[in-house]
C-alpha cells in the first residue's frame, strides 16, 4: 500500500514564525530522521498549531525555513505540498454527505493532477487507487464502514478516516494538530497506534499532544515548546521532567515510572487541595 518515493527528512533552520511582524517562536533549529514520531508539547497559545502551519507551507515564515527533503515547503506549489505533507488539523470537520470511502479515497486526488490519460492508464490507476484505499480502510480499522455517511460518526470514528485519507494519500511527512483531543481512552490508544504504524514505514510525524503521557507511550523524542522558543528536545525520559515541566506550564507535575513498565515515564498532576475523600 505504501507510495513513498523516497525517504523524508525534516531540518528545521533557524525557524521562527508568528503573525505580521510579531515571533511566537524563534531560532527553531533541529533534524527530524525518517521514522520518526515527535511529540510537540507545551501550554496553550505557545505556538503549537502556527507551526505545525508553517512547517506544511500554509503559512510563511518570519525567518529561516522548514526544509524537507532539501525544499523550503513555503515555496512548494500547491500539488507537490499535497505530495508530500498531509496535514490534520483539531477543527477539522465535514458537513458534505461524502461515504467514508470516498472521503479516504479524496487522498488519492493529488497523485493524478490535471494530465491526461488514455483509457488503459485510468482503468490501472483506478485499480491501484482501489486498492491503497481498501487497505487504507482496513489499516484503519474501518472494513464494514465504506459506506456509512461521515456525518454520521462519532469523532472517533471520523478522525481515524481522517489517518486513512492520511494513509491513502501516501505523503512522507504528517502534521497531525491534536489527533487525539476528545476522544475517549481507547480512540486515543487507536489513533495514536495509528500513527505510530505509519512513521514504521519510513515517515516522519509531529504530533501535537496536550496530553504528556500519549507523548511517552508514543512518541521517538518530544519538543517541548514555551516562553517564545524550544525548551528541550530529547527522548520523553529526558523531556518529561518535574521542573522543565514545571517551569513550561507552571504548576508542579508528579513524574513517576509507569506501572508496567519503569523505562516509561507516567505524568500525574499535583493532588487537589480538597479534604481527603472517604475510603
Amino acid at each position: 500500500m505504501d507510495t513513498l518515493k523516497l525517504v523524508p527528512r525534516l531540518e528545521l533552520e533557524q525557524l521562527s514564525i508568528g503573525f505580521g511582524k510579531k515571533a511566537i517562536l524563534s531560532g527553531l533549529t533541529l533534524a527530524i530522521k525518517p521514522g520518526e514520531l515527535i511529540a510537540l508539547a507545551g501550554p496553550n497559545g505557545s505556538g503549537k498549531t502556527t507551526l505545525l502551519k508553517t512547517i506544511g507551507g500554509l503559512l510563511a515564515p518570519l525567518a529561516g525555513a522548514a526544509m524537507l527533503d532539501g525544499r523550503d515547503t513555503s515555496l512548494m506549489d500547491k500539488r507537490e505540498k499535497a505530495l508530500k505533507i498531509s496535514l490534520l488539523f483539531q477543527s477539522a470537520t465535514s458537513d458534505w454527505g461524502f461515504t467514508v470511502e470516498e472521503m479516504v479515497n479524496q487522498g488519492r486526488f493529488p497523485h493524478h493532477g490535471s494530465v491526461k490519460r488514455g483509457a488503459a492508464q485510468n482503468t490501472q490507476t483506478a485499480a491501484l487507487d482501489k486498492n491503497i484505499v481498501e487497505k487504507a480502510i482496513r489499516s484503519a480499522g474501518l472494513f464494514g464502514f465504506e459506506h456509512r455517511v461521515v456525518t454520521e460518526l462519532s469523532g472517533g470514528e471520523f478522525q481515524r478516516v481522517l489517518i486513512a485519507r492520511a494513509m491513502a494519500q501516501g505523503a512522507g511527512l504528517l502534521l497531525l494538530d491534536e489527533p487525539a483531543n476528545n476522544l475517549d481512552p481507547k480512540y486515543q490508544y487507536m489513533v495514536m497506534s495509528l500513527v505510530r504504524s505509519m512513521t514504521a514505514r519510513g515517515r516522519v510525524a509531529i504530533v501535537s499532544l496536550h496530553d504528556l503521557n500519549l507523548a511517552s507511550l508514543y512518541a521517538d523524542r518530544v519538543m517541548l515548546v514555551g516562553n517564545g522558543g524550544l525548551v528541550a528536545m530529547g527522548r520523553p525520559s529526558e523531556v518529561l521532567q518535574a521542573a522543565t515541566l514545571e517551569a513550561v506550564f507552571g504548576i508542579p507535575l508528579v513524574i513517576a515510572p509507569h506501572v508496567h513498565d519503569p523505562h516509561i515515564q507516567a505524568v500525574f498532576p499535583p493532588l487537589p487541595d480538597t479534604p481527603e475523600r472517604p475510603v
